[in-house]
């Protein structure tokens, strides 16, 4: 499969929360990168309740695109906006990415010729060889590293990367993952602010469960400033999620 076939096969799935900021450099950039493509990608533009011009910003641009779409969810967390935006997709893969672009869109090829080449799942990874990261703190860089090192005792192994926010699957892969999920399979009663979750880790490990192939990629990433995580709630979070998808294992509640 060439490249522009595999970006006519493709939908990008961009969740955000509050980016009336950032938002409008993030579609410019697309609308660049993709306004002379012979073949272009589907782009799904995933509002997850914001309070500022987010949804606006996405509607205006999306109104005289024939391939781009906005869709709106109530406020609940960045794993259902991408749920949302892949029960919405209409092509064959789906890749998700950050409302910051904190990996260019250069990079969306790496993933798709994995994909290509037989993987179920390709996932963009800032740890491996042939991967950079600008701009990172040292605080943060650790406690990434911290993290995965917990994520890979309790839930998935050989994986050097969970948390990148870059990752492309086949559609019915993705869809049986998040029929699967345990931790996000309703919406919050009540969600107040951000919410930074590891959902990519139950994704990860469910998908190791059902013996799909996953490939890791390196990728080129820079730290954007205006991250929402919440450097001590969000972390310990996320650890308690990796425990409750172990226990949710140990008791048999996922396929």
């Amino acid at each position: 499969m060439t490249t522009a076939d595999s970006l006519a096969d493709l939908s990008i799935v961009v969740p955000a929360y509050n980016e009336s900021d950032r938002l409008p450099g993030t579609l410019a950039a697309i609308a660049e990168h993709y306004g002379n493509a012979a073949t272009a990608p589907e782009i799904i533009l995933v509002d997850d309740g914001s309070d500022d011009d987010t949804l606006q910003l996405m509607e205006s641009w999306c109104a005289s695109r024939a391939d781009a779409h906005a869709i709106s969810i109530p406020h609940a967390g960045k794993a259902h906006a991408v749920r949302a935006g892949v029960e919405r997709a209409g092509r064959d893969r789906v890749l998700f990415m950050d409302a910051d672009l904190a990996v260019p869109l250069t990079e969306v090829p790496l993933l798709t010729t994995a994909l290509d080449a037989g993987a179920d799942i390709a996932i963009g990874s800032r740890e491996i060889p042939g991967s950079r990261r600008d701009a990172e703190s040292l605080i943060r860089h650790s406690r990434g590293r911290l993290f995965n090192w917990f994520v890979s005792v309790f839930t998935v192994r050989g994986i050097k990367d969970t948390q990148c926010g870059f990752k492309a699957f086949a559609t019915p892969v993705i869809r049986q993952l998040f029929q699967g999920s345990r931790l996000y399979s309703q919406p919050p009663t009540r969600l107040n602010g951000p919410s930074v979750t590891a959902f990519d880790v139950e994704l990860l490990f469910l998908a190791g469960r059902m013996g799909y192939s996953i490939t890791e990629i390196p990728v080129q990433w820079r730290h954007v400033p205006g991250s929402k995580v919440d450097s001590l709630r969000d972390p310990l979070r996320m650890a308690l999620e990796v425990l409750c998808i172990r226990f949710n294992a140990l008791i048999g509640r996922y396929p």
